[in-house]
């Protein structure tokens, strides 16, 4: 290398000092001291033990791959789906519906929750009322305080905040067709659900597993939706592995037990986000179809 290239690099990691040594101190070392003390117990596989027998744990852990499947394919569903009608229905203005669908992840998660908590309340919310209207206010299921229906009622408003931004992907992934495969597949008699499903669904594989791995993540640090409308409840029926880490670190103080909890978390993070890559051997992207397809 020659005298100019080395000055070069020097300066190159001169630059990214500052954003590794914030990445360092807030992400690395936070990860490491959370393993340390997750392990500091004697035995060290003590809290790890304890994981077994914690109902609620069970709970979380259920519930927090639950969100991984149910919110993410919903929202890739929805996306595509939206996606392709806005491709083959919507000649003008197709920017305007796309900004419409993205600006839910512009609101915050405490308005989110306060809009919501309002539309599902029992005898005055916005649901209630539609049931009121039909006769149907005897039958009304209390959304947020029934264990049976309140991570499915959190979800679907994490489903409504977020799909914008798989419609935007999708979108790309859609325009980033070729226009002359298009044209091929029309002449051979590809159109409408046919158009759709040999020629739309497969090429914009690459899209598919990008989102599938970023909603994911997304799923697994679902935390303010939760917390802000239910706090985990009703008797932990909506805890999923963050809330439960926020409990046990910051409300019962026992910041051992809940490093062992994220311990856990990182390791099914890693899980869900090695496998697709395992499978495609890393040969997706955001933009579009896979490399080889």
């Amino acid at each position: 290398m020659t005298r100019y290239g080395q000055e070069v690099r020097r300066l190159g990691w001169v630059y990214v000092f500052p954003a590794l040594a914030l990445y360092a101190v807030f992400m690395i070392f936070p990860i490491i001291y959370n393993v340390v003390l997750a392990f500091s117990a004697h035995p060290f596989y003590s809290y790890f033990l304890t994981l077994f027998t914690d109902y609620v744990f069970h709970i979380a852990i259920i519930n927090s791959v639950l969100w991984v499947f149910v919110t993410t394919l919903a929202q890739m569903a929805l996306g595509f789906i939206i996606a392709v009608l806005l491709e083959r229905f919507v000649l003008v203005g197709k920017s305007v519906f796309r900004t419409l669908l993205f600006l839910p992840m512009t609101i915050t998660p405490t308005v989110i929750a306060i809009v919501f908590d309002a539309i599902y309340a029992p005898n005055y919310g916005l649901i209630y009322g539609v049931f009121a209207r039909l006769g149907l206010a005897s039958h009304f299921p209390t959304l947020l305080g029934s264990p049976v229906t309140a991570t499915y009622a959190i979800m679907l408003v994490n489903v409504w905040q977020w799909v914008g931004f798989y419609v935007l992907l999708y979108s790309v992934g859609i325009a980033n067709i070729d226009k002359e495969l298009l044209d091929a597949s029309e002449i051979d008699g590809a159109v409408g659900w046919s158009k759709v499903r040999y020629i739309y669904f497969p090429l914009v594989r690459g899209t598919h597993w990008s989102l599938f791995i970023l909603g994911s993540i997304q799923a697994l640090q679902q935390f303010p939706l939760i917390y802000l409308m239910t706090e985990g409840g009703p008797a932990n029926s909506t805890q999923v592995l963050a809330t439960y880490i926020f409990q046990k670190a910051f409300i019962e103080y026992n910041s051992p037990y809940a490093s062992a909890i994220s311990v856990i978390l990182l390791l099914l993070a890693f899980v869900v986000a090695s496998v697709p890559l395992v499978i495609t051997r890393g040969d997706f992207s955001i933009g579009g179809r896979p490399r080889n397809a």
